[in-house]
């Protein structure tokens, strides 16, 4: 299937921004009017977006990473700058290391690149065939999916724990992105629960051996509350990544491209302009 990339504008060099679970390129609108000013932004909508797509359709986070190579190949783009936040951030990275031609830099946001601890947890949950009954989980599938209209939408996420270091921009940047009117009224989720939990259950618990394979240069930015891209993730990371760069974003959490768009812009901007 040919999707289009959402087209974020701007003028100069290419680059591709690779969205979180659950989130729509367009959520990202704040962050990336901090680079369109120096760069051409686009971002290819991940599967879960596709119309007809079904969330059985896939058993791992490498297809993903597979569409948006398959995707840059369709421009003939080549030396681009790749952005990635959260599973973005890991379809990116596997991206650089499979094809390294189409990447010039690389900057991975709070990648979902957790503690092994973490992911020998993850992969004995799978085989025991309890990993739906994850908290996380469970509760994506549970979730609200449709308001009144946009104003309801936006003043429900308003008070959820989840959005509190959002600024209202970002927020309506979600709200107007994720989601869409129903023939018979009000608003309902474009990403769907069923594929966000999906996502979920399907945390690459392989991507420690791709990190140190990476040699395309790197940015590496971490939320400094981030519960998902830990503190001994990062060290890790550094250890077996030397020559990659880290940056520390304070006061955010996981979510931290859209936290603190315009700080999470800066530290971007100045790591491409080497580059450019």
């Amino acid at each position: 299937m040919t999707v289009p990339f959402h087209d974020f504008g701007g003028d100069g060099p290419l680059v591709h921004f690779a969205h979180a679970n659950g989130f729509p390129p367009a959520t990202y609108r704040p962050f990336i009017a901090t680079l369109t000013d120096r760069y051409h932004v686009i971002g290819l909508p991940a599967r879960p977006l596709w119309p007809g797509s079904r969330p059985e359709e896939i058993s791992g986070w490498h297809p993903m990473a597979e569409d948006l190579i398959r995707a840059l190949d369709g421009l003939k783009a080549r030396g681009i700058f790749g952005v990635g936040h959260s599973m973005g951030g890991v379809l990116t990275l596997w991206a650089a290391i499979q094809r390294s031609d189409l990447f010039r830099a690389v900057v991975l946001i709070d990648p979902v690149i957790l503690p092994p601890h973490y992911l020998w947890v993850a992969r004995a949950m799978r085989r025991l065939g309890l990993v739906y009954r994850h908290s996380l989980i469970w509760r994506t599938l549970r979730r609200r999916r449709t308001w009144p209209d946009r104003k309801a939408c936006f003043r429900y996420f308003r008070e959820k724990p989840f959005f509190a270091r959002w600024p209202d921009e970002s927020l309506w940047a979600y709200v107007e992105a994720g989601t869409r009117e129903r023939p018979e009224g009000g608003v309902e989720l474009v990403y769907s629960p069923e594929w966000e939990a999906r996502i979920f259950a399907l945390i690459p618990t392989d991507v420690w051996r791709a990190v140190p394979r990476l040699r395309t240069p790197a940015l590496v930015v971490r939320g400094a509350h981030s519960g998902t891209f830990r503190p001994q993730a990062m060290a890790r990371m550094q250890r077996l990544l030397p020559g990659a760069r880290y940056c520390v974003v304070p006061d955010a959490g996981h979510m931290v491209p859209l936290e603190r768009p315009v700080e999470t812009g800066a530290i971007v901007r100045a790591f491409l302009g080497e580059f450019a």
